[in-house]
């Protein structure tokens, strides 16, 4: 059996339940790199971990080897989880792995987690919907095969726009949005590392968010929020409010510390 298991943004605790029985149980661990490694605190000592994060414009293991992978891990390992960042279903390159494992005729379950987009925005002060606003939310992904081909579809106006891994296509995407008639006051958050301590947020909109993206010095993994309803973001932010919001800690243990100890 392999689980695909969706880790959630990056804070720990968002974790679902069912996706931390199955970290548990795992005889094997196949993960990404946007996973936060101290996730893998849930498995038991004998589980076996194997990272296979792509890192942009570096030579990192391929989809296909990916693919074999997974298919070589169930002749050693009775429960394999493959644990991905955000939710697997949405932009995770699922559907490649499971039509591998289901060519193999390997059993298989998915469990969903929390996106990036919900994550990043509720831990910012941003309602991704808000009535009379905002009545639908569109994904969309930058990365692309082909940059050279890159178009975007027509988008409504009373809509939040979420692009996610966007900081390389931010700026023909805006321009893109302002020849549909977007307002060039339109507000605009972009969010690095959402949910992690290390979160990182700025606002501006179509005329400032690029400059204030660069003399911040953001780069991916970050989404960017476009739409009306990131204008109540400085009333509702909270977690860059908390009191050791960005402190880095340094653990020293003995021994293995366990994950509620690390919570």
């Amino acid at each position: 059996m392999i689980s695909f298991v969706g880790a959630g943004p990056g804070d720990i605790e968002l974790l679902t339940v069912k996706g931390q029985r199955l970290l548990q149980e795992a005889d094997a661990v196949i993960y990404d790199r946007l996973v936060n490694p101290l996730l893998l605190f849930h498995c038991k000592q004998t589980c076996q971990f194997i990272y296979v994060g792509k890192t942009p414009y570096q030579n990192t293991m391929k989809q296909g080897e990916i693919n074999r992978l997974l298919l070589e891990s169930q002749q050693s390992y009775p429960r394999v989880v493959r644990l991905k960042g955000g939710d697997s279903v949405i932009f995770g390159r699922l559907t490649e792995e499971l039509e591998a494992v289901a060519a193999a005729g390997i059993s298989f379950e998915v469990v969903p987690g929390i996106t990036a987009a919900s994550g990043a925005a509720a831990y910012s002060g941003v309602s991704l919907t808000e009535r009379g606003k905002a009545r639908s939310v569109t994904f969309m992904t930058g990365h692309l095969k082909n940059d050279d081909q890159q178009t975007f579809p027509v988008f409504g106006q009373e809509q939040t726009i979420c692009l996610y891994m966007g900081m390389e296509a931010l700026p023909k995407f805006l321009k893109h949005l302002q020849q549909q008639g977007f307002a060039a006051d339109t507000d605009i958050a972009v969010i690095s590392w959402g949910t992690y301590g290390r979160q990182q947020k700025v606002v501006g909109d179509f005329t400032t968010i690029q400059a204030k993206v660069t003399q911040a010095g953001m780069r991916n993994p970050a989404m960017a929020i476009i739409g009306e309803s990131v204008k109540a973001e400085a009333k509702f932010s909270w977690f860059d409010q908390l009191p050791r919001f960005g402190e880095r800690m340094l653990l020293v243990a003995s021994k293995k510390p366990t994950i509620d100890e690390l919570i």
